[in-house]
């Protein structure tokens, strides 16, 4: 018996356990690329701990949207204006301090609106 659109799952590549609950349209445009590609991905599988306060809470932590576990490469998607990106650039350069051996790529609003264009996508703000 076929499934019903309700229960088909949205994403072919996805690998993850939970329906993934996206921020913004450019994060569910990029997975929808991924998906077209057929590039495994999960959606924010992990936080990297950045800091923390004297007690051991976490007070900083980085968390990539993405993981294509067969590239090994976690991708972190902004929307943000090239201004507005200050902090986030900061927090990406102390995870590949902290956390040598992890690659992340981060896609900026001007990469994503290539990408949008390329293939004919609609990016929502």
């Amino acid at each position: 018996m076929p499934e019903s659109p309700k229960e088909a799952a949205p994403f072919q590549a996805y690998r993850g356990t939970e329906p993934p609950r996206f921020v913004n349209g450019a994060e569910r445009e990029c997975a929808r690329i991924l998906d077209w590609y057929g590039v495994p991905w999960e959606y924010e599988p992990r936080s990297f701990v950045l800091e923390r306060d004297p007690e051991g809470r976490v007070t900083s932590a980085f968390t990539p949207d993405f993981y294509l576990p067969e590239q090994d490469l976690y991708i972190e998607v902004t929307v943000m204006k090239q201004s507005l990106v200050t902090r986030k650039n900061r927090k990406l350069r102390e995870v590949r301090r902290l956390y040598p051996d992890v690659r992340v790529k981060l896609f900026y609003r001007r990469d994503i609106e290539r990408l949008a264009q390329r293939y004919r996508l609609r990016i929502a703000s």
